[in-house]
């Protein structure tokens, strides 16, 4: 059990290094492994934004932290050990039909361009496009994308499976089964004719507990977000709905994420039918079973593009997207059957053993996370 949960780990923090390198962060900041190798090209801008129709105001009544609209710059780099540049003194405005402009202003903090209003969002029928002036005195402008008003996420369903699953003991690969829970968003049945262009995105989280702390302790309980746990692009075209889409499977058997409280932030945007073939191309791709740095099989697409130099290759999208949210949690208790879960502070008799340590404070977890502190997040359910 130790053996696997360090590799798993490796992995993990493998992964999490290969992401920082050429990587693109689309849609509400959760950085995700997007990759542009450009090879031996030179370097090229990577755009990534995006407004929706729940402003800011409206974001801070969501089930998980507020987050403005944003637009992030970056130019790839053409070697695999160096990091993209940040673009921090460009000059980027939103340019609506109705002739609203309203100019982004940078963070520093989070490495990117963000409106600094509280109360804007898209509007029905109104198009909009970013324009980025960078120093050199480049102009890039996006293509017009508009709202794509869409039923909200009415409800999430479960079911508890056992799938078949290949894993390595030694040289030798053994099939075993494999318990878990399958979470799917509810479609609901429309008879309008209308084609609703989706993408779900998946953001989980759950509780570390460090036992050889007391009750009491602020440092026995750390919450974690963990935007690498899933990696699935989720996004489906809807000309009928009443079915159930599903999202994600989550194992259970020894899956200590699951011991406390484990949870999952499901945001659905839909698309324009633009937005949505880029990021099918990117579910193609990822089905594809390229590596990580694997180059794409086929050109992506860009709304955007170098007004003055149109053949420029530029990278990444600015989406309009018609935004719901709903969060959902389980722990080992809900499950129709029981668990064990080994406790990675407990000493192995026999065997030396040093605490890592997260045993001593919650917030040297090292199980792979993007985000954590030892404070309940408001939106966190009671015990």
């Amino acid at each position: 059990m130790r053996a696997s949960r360090f590799i798993a780990h490796f992995c993990h923090r493998r992964l999490l290094y290969a992401t920082l390198f050429v990587s693109l962060a689309i849609v509400s900041g959760c950085i995700e492994p997007i990759d542009f190798e450009t090879g031996n090209e030179p370097p090229r801008l990577v755009v990534e934004g995006l407004i929706s129709n729940n402003s800011y105001l409206d974001r801070q009544s969501f089930p998980a932290p507020a987050e403005r609209f944003y637009v992030a710059l970056r130019w790839t780099r053409d070697v695999s050990n160096e990091l993209d540049e940040v673009i921090s003194d460009a000059n980027v405005q939103l340019i609506a039909s109705n002739g609203e402009i309203i100019r982004y202003v940078w963070n520093p903090e989070n490495n990117r361009y963000e409106i600094p209003f509280d109360d804007f969002k898209t509007g029905d029928g109104i198009r909009y496009h970013i324009q980025i002036e960078l120093s050199s005195g480049q102009t890039y402008t996006s293509e017009e994308e508009q709202l794509y008003p869409a039923p909200p996420i009415s409800q999430l369903s479960t079911s508890f499976e056992t799938r078949v699953k290949e894993i390595q003991v030694g040289s030798e690969s053994v099939i075993i089964d494999q318990r878990g829970v399958e979470l799917a968003v509810s479609l609901p049945e429309h008879g309008d004719g209308k084609a609703y262009y989706y993408r779900w995105k998946v953001v989980p989280g759950w509780i570390f507990e460090s036992s050889l702390l007391s009750q009491g302790n602020p440092n026995k309980t750390c919450y974690i977000t963990n935007k690498f746990y899933f990696k699935k692009i989720n996004v489906r075209t809807d000309r009928t709905g009443g079915y159930d889409e599903p999202l994600f499977f989550l194992e259970t058997d020894d899956n200590e994420k699951i011991e406390h409280d484990f949870t999952a932030l499901i945001i659905q945007y839909s698309l324009s039918p633009r937005a949505y073939t880029f990021w099918e191309e990117l579910a193609l791709q990822q089905q594809s079973g390229g590596g990580i740095f694997d180059p794409p099989p086929f050109p992506l697409s860009s709304n955007i593009q170098n007004v003055n130099n149109p053949a420029e290759k530029v990278s990444g999208y600015f989406i309009v997207a018609h935004e719901s949210v709903k969060r959902w949690f389980i722990n080992e208790s809900e499950l129709p059957y029981n668990l064990t879960f080994p406790d990675p502070c407990e000493p192995v008799p026999g065997v030396p053993f040093f605490p890592p340590p997260e045993c001593v404070n919650c917030l040297e977890y090292q199980g792979g996370h993007s985000f954590i502190t030892n404070q309940k997040p408001s939106w966190w359910r009671n015990d």
